[in-house]
């Protein structure tokens, strides 16, 4: 079983080795890594060379810079990052800023890094006054040589997102935090008709710490029993379409 999301806060060799550990105690695989903390181009170094010393952890990048990401972007390939997320709340840029993000996939489209970009709407102050789906569609269209993620399937509006991208090339929904945080809400019937329907281009996770490894197996498997699906789609979901999308990396 692959976990697509999970935060960490200390990007240490030891913390990591009780990491790695952590989720091979509930049989999980392999897992996207992120390091909350970082703040700094030595720090994006570090933190993938200590995550290089254990199989099941897949570390991702941020970008951090508004002034300069080309030399950010450079810097984690470099590195030999083959994942980066963007985060518009942490980041700081609204999405009203869409010069901004088109430069920014413009850049990214330059590489083979798999974009992985948080969807959820909630803006701390301020609300998002901007139409995410509309902008991501420009992205998506500019960067459509990389691979893209939708963290978090945009949330409450899964399906809108599903018949947006469902026949775009490289793209995947992911529902780590969804599938926990709405599951007993109406919106598990979405979750269910996506593994139906959307087999191939789904990824689950947890988004530890916000819920445990126990909990996120819990929620998956309930979602698993009730769509009543095969076996095929099953391993599509669980494990299938990150490797795919890591050996073509």
């Amino acid at each position: 079983m692959f976990d697509s999301c999970f935060h960490i806060t200390d990007n240490s060799k030891i913390k990591l080795a009780e990491y790695s550990q952590y989720l091979k105690r509930y049989k999980i695989t392999k897992a996207f890594i992120y390091y909350d903390n970082q703040k700094s181009l030595s720090d994006l170094k570090i933190f993938i060379d200590n995550c290089n010393n254990f199989k099941n952890l897949i570390p991702v990048a941020y970008i951090t810079s508004k002034k300069n990401p080309l030399r950010e972007i450079n810097h984690i390939t470099k590195c030999n990052y083959e994942f980066i997320k963007i985060h518009p709340r942490w980041l700081g840029v609204r999405m009203s800023n869409s010069k901004f993000y088109i430069k920014l996939f413009k850049l990214l489209s330059k590489t083979k890094l798999t974009i992985l970009w948080c969807s959820f709407d909630s803006w701390e102050k301020e609300a998002n006054e901007s139409n995410q789906i509309n902008l991501l569609s420009k992205l998506f269209n500019i960067s459509k040589k990389n691979k893209k993620i939708i963290m978090h399937g945009g949330g409450p509006y899964l399906l809108k997102y599903y018949e947006k991208f469902r026949f775009i090339k490289n793209t995947y929904l992911d529902l780590s935090y969804t599938i926990e945080y709405y599951l007993d809400t109406s919106l598990k019937k979405d979750i269910i008709f996506l593994f139906q329907k959307f087999d191939e281009k789904i990824l689950v996770g947890s988004d530890f710490p916000s819920f445990s490894l126990n909990k996120f197996k819990k929620s998956v498997n309930t979602i698993l029993k009730q769509s009543k699906i095969n076996n095929k789609k099953k391993n599509n979901i669980l494990i299938k379409n990150i490797n795919n999308i890591l050996n073509d990396n």
